[in-house]
């Protein structure tokens, strides 16, 4: 049978499904279990404090005539992988970065990055509380620093990432999905829904700071890849328990709901199609990257339905166990036996 004809079947039964599943019940927000904490971790964690590092204004308010001499007044501001000893004295960087700050359009991103956070009240009211709650979670860490930039709405490279202990946020990928520029750098549409504002605080959860608690484990199958991405949306949604599930997966309430409504058709036609141990890239990427839909399941189905599985699987596991920590959650590994213990059932 041709990968079309299954496509076709599978969306009748997602009509039929649909009708059984729409009446389901919201879930509630699984607790996770908080380590014991000594007072002093305790006031540590009630009196977060943060720095963000505003590299883009300093770069954009640089003498374009004398960069060697602003960069080396900059060096020990910067982490290393932005301002490194002796940059200043690499000429094809400097004339590269140059042209980078004069470019017309690159300038008017950058305005317009300056005019919507030129403060950054909102951003520094929504991470504080999170990073409260991370060191309850996690009290033998150290609050991270910020470093916000402007990438010139370069979509292939992370909107946010980690380096040592500093979050790196582009501002320019969190314009609005509507932002003109989008458009006119070729953004695909699925890609610029996920520029939205809202998405800011929580990506530094999801997209770097998690990083610091997932083992070192190569992801074999589907099913690794799925447990690693629920693992990343529990830790993040842990830290903003007030934020809707859809938006800690970066989903529309329409995508939600298709995927909550569906949610029993697509397990079982992972497992009946035996792909939930798949090993295959083209497989594991179908599930898990950044795609309008996700193909096996129709145009309007969302994509990285991986990472709204594999949020399900992770869900229902720390449901069965109620005494998990997040540390003890992050560290585990074998992800047949952690399907297992799950008791993840969709009906």
């Amino acid at each position: 049978m041709t990968n079309k004809k299954i496509t076709v079947i599978f969306c009748i039964i997602l009509t039929f499904c649909v009708v059984l599943t729409s009446c389901k019940k919201k879930a509630a927000q699984v607790k996770v279990a908080k380590p014991d904490l000594t007072e002093e971790q305790v006031k540590t964690a009630k009196n977060v404090e943060i720095n963000i590092l505003r590299y883009e204004q300093d770069l954009f308010n640089m003498d374009t005539k004398d960069m060697a001499g602003g960069f080396k007044a900059l060096y020990g501001k910067y982490p290393e992988n932005i301002i490194a000893n002796g940059a200043w004295n690499n000429t094809e960087m400097l004339q590269s970065i140059k042209g980078f700050v004069s470019d017309p359009i690159i300038k008017e991103i950058y305005k317009d990055a300056e005019a919507k956070y030129g403060d950054l009240s909102d951003f520094e009211n929504q991470i504080i509380p999170a990073l409260t709650l991370y060191l309850t979670h996690f009290p033998d860490e150290r609050t991270p620093g910020f470093c916000t930039l402007v990438s010139g709405i370069d979509f292939q490279m992370p909107s946010v990432f980690g380096y040592e202990n500093t979050i790196f946020v582009c501002l320019d990928m969190y314009m609005g999905k509507d932002y003109k520029q989008y458009g006119q750098a070729g953004m695909p549409k699925y890609i610029a829904a996920r520029c939205e504002p809202k998405y800011m605080a929580t990506d530094c959860f999801s997209k770097a700071l998690v990083y610091r608690h997932l083992p070192d484990k190569t992801l074999v199958t589907l099913l690794d890849n799925m447990v690693d991405a629920g693992k990343k949306m529990l830790f993040t949604q842990t830290m903003f328990p007030n934020v809707p599930a859809q938006d800690i997966l970066g989903y529309s309430k329409k995508q939600y709901e298709w995927a909550t409504s569906h949610e029993s058709s697509v397990w079982h036609y992972l497992v009946e199609k035996n792909l939930v141990y798949d090993n295959t890239e083209n497989v594991i990427r179908r599930m898990i990257d950044e795609t309008p839909f996700t193909r096996d399941f129709g145009n309007d189905s969302p994509g990285r339905l991986g990472y709204f599985i594999g949020f399900q699987i992770v869900q229902s596991y720390m449901k069965n166990h109620p005494g998990t920590t997040l540390k003890e959650l992050m560290k585990m590994t074998d992800s047949q036996k952690f399907l297992k213990d799950s008791g993840y059932k969709p009906k």
